[in-house]
């Protein structure tokens, strides 16, 4: 039960990050960081004028992102480097400054995400603390992580910094343990606050009975899914993946896992533990205009959790939206 709680929680960062706006990287792009950024990831250096990057090298190659998203504010930073095969980096650090983060400096309660998946659908490798290794039953492990915020630069909208870890999972059989160790990651790209929504997205639902009122509301299709994200605050948020090439109709929402089923989860803060599952729900899809990636629909769901018992009904929920 805890591999599967380990897994939902990866799952959640997914969602997180979908709520910003996908950047290609530009080689033309010049970087001014305004700051020493002082390259302890190594590689060819953050910030400069190499343009943007984000990289990093494991089974002795160095892999370079494609796309990237970024989200940067007050409450947290939101990271994503995408290549064209599927594969992608993800990290969120639950506070927005300069500054080294590691498991020993998180405050209580949250949790840094660093995660790498070879393709969507994919169980990622999540960077974690050697005490929830232990818990969940993973062998053999020992936690390496550390991202290094070294500028965000408010005039230019780049963020620089670098990051390591060593990622863990479970193979197929969800028995035995595989580990896979990252290094000399480094980033420099654009940025977004994302504190407004695409214009003519609607996004709604009830939470027991009481309306939820969005604050954004965010589509992006990227790896085979289309992720629609609610989010209240600058946390709490209701994700609706979606496979992408669905059509009309109604369908099962699952909790898991993302990229094979169509799934809903509730996430209702960052601790990592207060992360809600569709079981069961459903979701009808009257529109979806692949042309113009626009689509609209319905859902409703029962958000369990595998660390308590606590359930939330997800009732009268809707959303209309273009996505990226």
């Amino acid at each position: 039960m805890k591999k599967i709680s380990t897994l939902l929680t990866v799952v959640f960062s997914l969602l997180l990050f979908v709520s910003c706006n996908v950047e290609p990287l530009d080689p033309s792009l010049s970087v001014d960081n305004g700051s020493d950024s002082g390259n302890t990831g190594g590689g060819s250096g953050s910030g400069g004028s190499g343009g943007s990057i984000f990289k990093a090298n494991f089974d002795g190659q160095t892999w370079e992102a494609s796309t990237t998203q970024a989200i940067v504010n007050s409450d947290y930073i939101a990271i994503t480097g995408l290549k064209t095969n599927g594969s992608f980096f993800q990290l969120t650090i639950p506070q927005g400054t300069v500054g080294t983060y590691n498991w020993s400096n998180v405050p209580t309660g949250q949790n840094l995400g660093i995660i790498y998946s070879s393709a969507s659908g994919q169980v990622p490798y999540s960077g974690i603390s050697n005490t929830l290794a232990t818990q969940t039953g993973y062998v053999g492990y020992s936690d390496t992580a550390e991202i290094i915020i070294t500028s965000i630069n408010t005039s230019t909208n780049i963020i620089t910094g670098t990051f390591k870890f060593t990622g863990v999972r479970f193979d197929s059989t969800l028995t035995q343990t595989e580990i896979k160790t990252f290094t000399n990651g480094e980033f420099s790209i654009p940025y977004t606050s994302n504190t407004t929504s695409p214009t003519g997205n609607s996004f709604f639902c009830k939470i027991d009975g009481t309306d939820y009122i969005t604050t954004n509301v965010d589509g992006l299709s990227t790896g085979g899914q289309i992720s629609i994200v609610g989010r209240r605050g600058n946390v709490e948020n209701i994700g609706i993946n979606l496979l992408q090439n669905i059509t009309p109709g109604t369908y099962d929402l699952e909790n898991l896992p993302l990229g094979t089923n169509n799934v809903g989860l509730y996430n209702l803060d960052n601790s990592g533990t207060n992360i809600y599952g569709a079981d069961p729900g459903s979701v009808t899809i009257t529109t979806h205009d692949v042309a113009t990636k626009h689509i609209v629909g319905t859902f409703s769901f029962t958000g369990t959790n595998f660390f308590n018992s606590t359930t939330f009904n997800i009732s009268n929920g809707s959303f209309d939206v273009h996505y990226q």
